[in-house]
Parts: structure tokens; C-alpha cells; sequence
């Protein structure tokens, strides 16, 4: 219910105590009182109270019982500026009200502590003093700062800076702010963003006998598919560094490319694919092993397991896997060496206990350093 101020009048110089009230019908309002004093004593007589000397402040009114009054008491705040020390007594307010009271004005370059916005409480003390000259640099400005004592992260919060856990300081934040004379605080946010984005299509072989050997044939054409991507997007001062996909939705599935690989006229039976040799050509094969891979040499003369003489392009396999007389064509798996076609015709003990799948027939010794041991493909093309 709003005041009629119209039928208040404080009053400002009493030797009794007296109460000046203003009534009208079904209403309450608050009334000044004030209180015998001597004569050099000091009151402060509002429409909110009297505030005594010693920093009490009595409230008195009128309501439907009659008269009634409350004091508030006051505390004594303590306060420590510049090493010089005083106390006063006030039942309400803030810190700033205190320095007003007191008429301390902090110079420029000094902090108060706690905050000027800090209401008044049992056991308060109020310091001034000479602050930590700091810069602080965020959000797109440098500030010439004098700071109060603290850790990092205390001190910017009573400055009025906010941190959040994600934001970059280049000092520890629970470092002393006295170890600290430049601040630079970079904001960092996350965002999650999406976007449409293409799918690429495979590109499937089929092997055709309707196709020539060697040819090829596009039976389907490939088509790209969409997708709706999730990435979670960081950015420092605005600025996006990193992200990173955290969802991804088909919207559209791409189409695959089919491609026919002609395997008409060749001699294999049921061709498992094509390769093209080092002469260029493009031969059907029914099957293809990989694995480790040696030379061997021997006399002039000598006889294989099936009792032909050794010769360059007859070569030792497991016969449980690559039977004997299998036709071949022989290459290292990065194609960095090509030994071209051989025949199966002998074996070894390597070969048997699977150390090798294939041990290659050269006439000397130095063709077999050069080979070594290495990973191969042997296809078998007839």
C-alpha cells in the first residue's frame, strides 16, 4: 500500500520522545519517532526510522492495536584502511554505505574488500588498499585493471569477469594474482552444427561371360547419397578450430556403380576375376593365394618332385594347396616385383609346413638374394 506522504512531517529537534502519526481510515503507515538526546548528539530522522547515535535505528507505527515500535541494532564493521584502523556502528546498508558514512573515498588504484555491494553483517571488516596493477584482455578488449588479493580465478570473478571450465587462461587460474601482471582470457564455446553432406557410391566388379575377356561393361552407374551430419564445432573468440562428427543420418542411400568384368573366352572355369600382366594383358583367374614368398636355386641337371629337370618359371608349392602342374602368374602384393608365369612342378619342407606358399626357381644364387622373402600373389590362371 503506497504512503500518503502529504500527511507525514519528521520531526527534527525533540527533547521528549514523542510520536507523530498521520491516520487515515483502514489504512497502516510507518511513523518517525525520535528519542531525548543531549545536545551535540547526532540523529538522522527519516519516514524509515530514527537512527540513533549509537547506530540503532528505532521504527515506530500505528495500526489497528494502537501504537508499536521495533529497533534494529546496529554492529559494529571494523575497517582497516591503508593500515589505519577506525570502527563504526550501522544496522543496515552495504559496504559502500559504510565508506560513506566514514567518508573514506578509495583513490583510484585502490580495492575494497569485501564489495561495495556487500550488505552489512556481525563481524564485518572492510579493507582498502592498494591494488595489484593487472591487464586483462577478453572479449575483444584490454583493461587496465587494480586488482584485490586472490587466487586467479577469485580475483576476475570479483572484477566482474566470468569464466566458464572450457575458457583458455594463459596463466594457472589457482595461481596467485600476484605472480600475474597480464591476463589473457579466450572464450571458448561448443556448438553443435549440421549439414547435408554427400555420400560417395562403391564401385562393385562383377565378373560377366558375356563380356569379352580383357573388356569391361558399366552395367549400373553409381549415384552419390546424402547425409545429415552432427558435428560438435569448438570455436575460440569466435572462432572455429576443431570439430568433430557425432552424428550422422542417411537421408538418401547412394547407388553403387556395377561394373561387368569380362571373362568370355578365357580358359578358366568359373573365373573368380581378372589381372592385368606385365605385358599389359587382362587374363582370368579361378583363384588367387597370398603369402610369403622365396627363392631357390640348384645344380644344372637337378630334378623336381614330378621329375622334370629345374628350370626358371617352375616353382615349389604345397601341392595340397596348389596342386601340381597349376598354371601361374606370379607378383609381389605392392607390385613392385613381378616373377610373371610359372607352373607348379616342385615342393619343399618350408612349403609343407606353411612357411611360404611359393619358392621360385631362379639359375643363381644372386637372383635369389635379390628376390628374398616377400609377401606375393599367386593366381592361378589354369
Amino acid at each position: 500500500m503506497q504512503k500518503k506522504k502529504e500527511n507525514f512531517r519528521p520531526l527534527r529537534s525533540v527533547t521528549t520522545f514523542a510520536l507523530a502519526a498521520a491516520i487515515i481510515t483502514g489504512s497502516i503507515y510507518s511513523v518517525a519517532a525520535a528519542a531525548d538526546f543531549s545536545a551535540d548528539a547526532k540523529q538522522a530522522v527519516t519516514s524509515e526510522g530514527v537512527e540513533l547515535a549509537n547506530g540503532d535505528i528505532i521504527y515506530a507505527g500505528l495500526d489497528e492495536t494502537g501504537f508499536t515500535s521495533r529497533m534494529l541494532k546496529a554492529v559494529e564493521i571494523k575497517i582497516d584502511c591503508n593500515g589505519k584502523r577506525r570502527n563504526v556502528s550501522l544496522a543496515k546498508g552495504t559496504v559502500a554505505d559504510v565508506l560513506e558514512r566514514t567518508g573514506i573515498k578509495p583513490a583510484h588504484d585502490e580495492v575494497v574488500e569485501p564489495a561495495l555491494s556487500t550488505p552489512i553483517a556481525k563481524n564485518l571488516t572492510v579493507k582498502i588498499y592498494k591494488g595489484k596493477k593487472l591487464s586483462v584482455t577478453a572479449d575483444g578488449r584490454t583493461d587496465s585493471v587494480y586488482a584485490p588479493n586472490g587466487n586467479v580465478c577469485a580475483v576476475l570473478a570479483e572484477l566482474g569477469y566470468t569464466l566458464s571450465d572450457d575458457d583458455i587462461l594463459n596463466v594457472d587460474r589457482n595461481s596467485s594474482i600476484e605472480d600475474a601482471d597480464k591476463i589473457v582470457i579466450k572464450r571458448v564455446i561448443y556448438k553443435n552444427e549440421t549439414k547435408t553432406q554427400s555420400v560417395d557410391f562403391k564401385t562393385v566388379k562383377k565378373n560377366s561371360k558375356d563380356v569379352d575377356l580383357g573388356k569391361t561393361k558399366v552395367q549400373t552407374e553409381g549415384k552419390k547419397g546424402e547425409a545429415l551430419v552432427t558435428e560438435k564445432c569448438k570455436y575460440i573468440d569466435g572462432k572455429k578450430v576443431s570439430s568433430e562428427t557425432v552424428d550422422k543420418k542417411i537421408t538418401k542411400k547412394p547407388v553403387d556403380r556395377v561394373v561387368l568384368m569380362g571373362t568370355k573366352g578365357s580358359n578358366v572355369s568359373n573365373p573368380a576375376g581378372t589381372f592385368t600382366d606385365n605385358n599389359g594383358n587382362t587374363v582370368a583367374y579361378s583363384s588367387v593365394v597370398t603369402g610369403s614368398g622365396t627363392a631357390y636355386t640348384a645344380p644344372a641337371g637337378s630334378l623336381t618332385a614330378t621329375g622334370v629337370t629345374a628350370y626358371h618359371g617352375g616353382v615349389a608349392v604345397n601341392p595340397n594347396i596348389i596342386p601340381y602342374g597349376s598354371k601361374l602368374y606370379i607378383v609381389s602384393t605392392d607390385g613392385s616385383f613381378v616373377y610373371g608365369y610359372a607352373t607348379a612342378v616342385d615342393t619343399g619342407g618350408a612349403l609343407m609346413a606353411g612357411t611360404a606358399i611359393v619358392d621360385c626357381f631362379y639359375n643363381t644364387y644372386n637372383e635369389c638374394v635379390n628376390f628374398g622373402r616377400r609377401n606375393v600373389n599367386v593366381y592361378i590362371v589354369g
